[in-house]
């Protein structure tokens, strides 16, 4: 498969280069937008990655896998439909599930919660326009995670949005989003549904989103936003298999042992409610002074019937931000100061009972945590004469828990994390028209979340500390006729990094494994549309991002295991993702994907390896006007190669089960009408 896939690239990318279009808008004036700081890519000091309305169209419709993988450095993971999982430049190897050591924001909200963990999936792909994705510690203003960024942006257009549509394994999804411009407020409201039996035993999903946001311009120079998100995610997990299991049945579940039973038998899955508001302002003291308000809050109801126990968990989350900024132009130099802080407080409470065939049984430990979250930061942005931009900041990040045993035994204790000083320092500079060269330091460090220092091992982790380590990075970025070019080398060491383990009964626990050594090369090759002179191709464009990885353990001994200067698991060393679209007869958008990723290892002793995999979709969308409205029928292919292999595997997993199978080529299609 690898044989054909790599020319193919090429082949496309050359066909396209002799066309021309003249009104679209250039790459290198794609703006990034943070926190109202509007930054053009050829200006930014940070790997940044902005997922195009294209990139978006590539996911399949419940989940954001597709879109996030054509990223350079960029993984998304699906264990099982619901259960997802980000990497950004192998930062997964303490994730089981969910989003951690990577920051969520939603607009100018936070997704992410006091303790450092995200539920991605609680976010329909729908109520999104566009995800913003910066790599690597990033400081500042954006807090201390050694992974990076994402900053998810909602939709902003005004009208009616709809679609409905159908798909393999009795899939069934529709949403509505409805937008418009009622004085100085601009309301958005939507709905989404999605339902599957999905591929494999004991991994149906069933999803209920609702989205309400309010913008409110009151006066020219200052705004009030509103948000409310309830999320009802309710899916199954079908659980890890052996090698040999798989190859028997991929389709099954995780089988029961002479010890344990089968996750079918305990009717293993998730279910969360999650509630989610907040109110933001912005307010313009003067030509040079601003000020930002955020204050939020969210309640999580979390269900996790597993082979071993069923747990309950109770969630709520305080958070706020401010920051004042000052801006000023003196003469050939721009000065743009932001200084303030963004706190956290998480209460979460555990209740965990025997699991009998699915339902809550006999007690067996009841813990509370409380975790507080804060840092303080001043960010100092210049830009000398639009050709030098220096971007440096330092932040003050303190992080502590308190705990209390309820059941069997009633007992407490807390824990302070180090405070820590992180600063970091980016340079960019535009030699020439549409080149950019830069380079970053910065300092990141990334405290237990509190699923890890309260793991499914119902213990209580004191002795686990906060990850840390330097990053150092260069990049040039350059914009060329059609197409646009990034290119970046990074090396990462990582301190007291914290690694997953399992044990016997398939519980997760962590330990801090000494550290790691990341260091790598991540490309970007990007076409803008192109206008073909022809009666049926008229207009296409191309995508090509990969990684080259060497990323290895450093003094990391367990026992009388010694891992140093083995290669980390659940990483490849080598990727390659690519896109093309193609527009025939100015209605129909064809878009094919291809996703290769090498060999990699799934266990610390590298001694079990998956092989390399090539992951191909088709998507066909059309498109016809109807007066003021427009209606689109899609029909998308999934798999197209019919590959076996997982989409997001348990490292060293228990017993060898590592394996999660995806599914093999699936189907999906609906209609999407726009007014």
């Amino acid at each position: 498969m690898k044989k054909f896939f790599i020319p193919i690239l090429f082949i496309c990318s050359n066909s396209l280069s002799f066309a021309q279009e003249n009104d679209s808008i250039l790459l290198h004036e794609t703006v990034i937008q943070t926190f109202h700081r509007k930054t053009l890519i050829l200006e930014s000091t940070s790997s940044i990655n902005s997922l195009s309305k294209l990139q978006m169209k590539l996911n399949h419709p419940e989940r954001l896998l597709e879109s996030f993988n054509t990223l350079p450095g960029v993984k998304m993971e699906e264990r099982s439909p619901g259960s997802y999982r980000i990497s950004l430049r192998g930062s997964t190897i303490r994730s089981p599930f969910g989003v951690r050591n990577v920051k969520i924001y939603l607009d100018d909200f936070i997704l992410t919660d006091a303790t450092g963990n995200a539920y991605l999936n609680l976010i329909d792909p729908q109520f999104l326009s566009s995800i913003d994705v910066m790599k690597g510690p990033q400081g500042g203003e954006f807090g201390s995670e050694t992974g990076g960024v994402a900053v998810l942006k909602t939709l902003r257009n005004n009208g009616i949005k709809a679609s409905v549509g159908t798909g393999s394994y009795n899939q069934f999804h529709e949403n509505i989003n409805y937008s418009k411009q009622i004085g100085k407020h601009r309301l958005h409201f939507g709905q989404t549904h999605y339902q599957s039996d999905s591929y494999r035993e004991q991994s149906a999903i069933n999803r209920n989103s609702f989205l309400l946001k309010d913008q409110w311009n009151y006066n020219n120079e200052n705004e009030l936003n509103f948000i409310l998100l309830y999320t009802d995610l309710d899916y199954q997990t079908p659980g890890g298999l052996t090698y040999n299991q798989m190859q028997e049945n991929r389709r099954q579940a995780r089988l029961a042992t002479p010890t344990l039973p089968s996750a079918v038998e305990q009717q293993a899955g998730i279910q969360n409610k999650t509630f989610l508001g907040g109110i933001n302002h912005l307010w313009k003291i003067n030509p040079n002074w601003k000020n930002f308000v955020m204050i939020q809050s969210s309640y999580t109801d979390f269900e996790n019937p597993f082979i071993s126990n069923y747990e309950e968990r109770q969630e709520n989350n305080f958070q706020g931000r401010l920051y004042f900024e000052y801006e000023k132009q003196l003469s050939q130099i721009k000065l743009n100061t932001r200084f303030g802080t963004e706190l956290g407080l998480n209460k979460t409470k555990f209740r965990n009972y025997d699991n009998s065939k699915g339902i809550k049984g006999n007690p067996q430990k009841f813990d509370d945590l409380q975790t507080f979250n804060g840092y303080y930061y001043i960010n100092q942005h210049a830009n000398f004469a639009n050709k030098w931009f220096v971007d440096a900041s330092i932040s003050l990040n303190t992080m502590k828990y308190n705990w209390e045993t309820l059941y069997p035994n009633v007992e407490s204790g807390n824990k302070s994390f180090q405070i820590q000083l992180l600063p970091q320092i980016g340079v960019s500079y535009n030699f020439i028209n549409n080149w950019s060269v830069r380079g970053k330091i910065a300092k990141g460090i990334s405290a237990p979340t509190t699923e890890e220092v309260r793991s499914s091992t119902q213990e209580i982790q004191q002795y686990l500390n906060a990850e840390y380590g330097w990053n150092k990075e260069f990049g040039i970025r350059y914009t060329f006729n059609q197409w646009f070019v990034d290119l970046t080398a990074f090396d990462f060491h990582l301190k007291d990094a914290i690694v997953r383990r399992q044990d016997e009964n398939g519980n997760d626990f962590y330990i801090n494994s000494g550290g790691t050594k990341q260091r790598g090369i991540e490309f970007q090759l990007q076409s803008k549309p192109f206008n073909f002179d022809h009666s049926i191709f008229t207009k296409g464009s191309f995508f090509v991002s990969g990684h080259l990885f060497d990323f290895k353990y450093d003094h990391y001994k367990i026992a009388n295991n010694d891992y140093s200067e083995n290669t980390i698991p659940g990483i490849s060393k080598f990727s390659l993702q690519n896109s093309i679209s193609i527009e025939l007869l100015n209605k129909i958008q064809v878009i094919w994907s291809n996703y290769y990723n090498s060999k990699l290892y799934l266990n610390d002793a590298n001694t079990v390896e998956e092989k390399e995999t090539v992951i191909g979709n088709i998507l066909v969308d059309t498109n016809f006007k109807i007066k003021e409205s427009s209606l689109s029928i899609y029909f998308g292919i999934n798999n197209l190669y019919n590959t076996k292999y997982s989409a997001g595997y348990d490292l060293n997993a228990f017993g060898n089960r590592f394996y999660n199978p995806a599914a093999t080529t699936n189907f999906y299609l609906g209609s999407r009408f726009t007014l």
